[in-house]
Formats: structure tokens, C-alpha cells, sequence
């Protein structure tokens, strides 16, 4: 029998990026839609609402609130800008300090799976550098219900899905899932005594 599963969220969940992420898609969006810095509060707002899906769930957000129109060609503009912007505060986005001890502490007893609104492959090639690979027996981007689901219908137990956001919420109620949401490292150095009572 399979062992059960914990899922991670990983930015804002085992690497604080709330605020570096919240900046970077400010700019991607205002330079790619010709905003000026009036529209920000409506951005960030939809960041808010939107942060954890995936990028372009996120720009349609945005788009519909300012009541715009995205071609192909700018939500393509927009990834690129996104991912540069990203990549270039990549140091600055660190890991919480009790990532590494809660990780190895549950990987003794659970199948740890971690699921990003990041496209796979930034998602992959950034847990590989950080040295948090070997830590999951599954890794992927892009939709988190989508691997909730597929776990589910593999006949696997998803214990606990761990996040930050009003969307990783949503996506574990979704999919009948425990939730349990960090707000910082001490929220996520509790996670192994919340699984205790699960």
C-alpha cells in the first residue's frame, strides 16, 4: 500500500517570495500592457487574489479587473518579462529556516509532493539548485489541483496540502484536501504536530 502523501506549495510556503514575486509581476504587467503607476493598486490586488496559480491564470485575473484585452503575443511578453524579473531576485529569495529539519523529519513517513503555479521547468531547475529535490517523490508546475486530482485518482491519501495562499486554499477545498496555511517559518515548523492530529 502506498504511503500517504504531503503536499508543499513552494514560494511563499518553503521559500519567502511574496513580496520579490508581488514586485516582479508589477513591472512584467505595467511594462507589457502600457500601465502607469495609477493602476497598481488594481494589479496588486489581483496578485492578492490570484497569487499561487499559474502565471497566466494570474495576467487574465489582472486583465479583467482593469477591463483590458491580452493577445498571445503580450501574455508570451509577459512570461518572459516575469521570469526575468524573478530570476534576477532569485538571491533574495531565500528559504525558511525550518524548511530543511520539517522536510526530512516528514519524508520518513509521508510521500512529499510539491506542486507549484510556476511552470515545471523553473519549478524543477529551482528545487534542484536550492538542494530540495531529493526531498519529493514528485515534483510539478504549473496546475496544483490538476496533481491533487491525479494523486487522488492514482488511489493515493493526500494528507495535508501546506500553502500560503487564498488559492492553494481554494484548490484543496476543491479537492476535499486538509489545508494548512504558512504564514512564515513558524507556521511551518508546526506543520509535523498539525499532520499529528490530521
Amino acid at each position: 500500500m502506498p504511503r500517504p502523501v504531503v503536499a508543499f506549495d513552494y514560494d511563499g510556503t518553503l521559500v519567502d517570495a511574496y513580496e520579490i514575486k508581488r514586485e516582479s509581476y508589477w513591472r512584467a504587467v505595467a511594462e507589457t500592457l502600457g500601465l502607469d503607476v495609477s493602476r497598481r493598486p488594481i494589479v496588486d490586488a489581483s496578485y492578492a487574489r490570484t497569487s499561487g496559480a499559474h502565471r497566466l491564470q494570474q495576467l487574465a485575473d489582472t486583465a479583467r479587473a482593469l477591463r483590458l484585452e491580452v493577445s498571445t503575443e503580450q501574455q508570451e511578453a509577459f512570461s518572459r518579462r516575469y521570469s526575468a524579473y524573478n530570476d534576477a531576485a532569485k538571491d533574495r529569495m531565500v528559504e525558511f529556516p525550518s524548511v530543511r529539519r520539517v522536510l526530512a523529519a516528514l519524508r520518513n513517513r509521508f510521500d512529499l509532493v510539491l506542486i507549484s503555479g510556476l511552470p515545471h521547468d523553473l519549478l524543477a531547475a529551482d528545487a534542484a539548485s536550492r538542494g530540495l529535490a531529493g526531498f519529493f517523490s514528485l515534483i510539478e508546475g504549473g496546475d496544483k489541483g490538476r496533481t491533487l486530482r491525479r494523486l487522488q485518482e492514482e488511489g493515493r491519501r493526500v494528507m495535508l496540502f501546506v500553502g500560503d495562499t487564498p488559492h492553494d486554499e481554494a484548490t484543496a477545498r476543491e479537492h476535499g484536501v486538509p489545508f494548512f496555511k504558512v504564514g512564515g517559518d513558524a507556521d511551518l515548523a508546526r506543520v509535523p504536530q498539525v499532520l499529528d492530529s490530521v
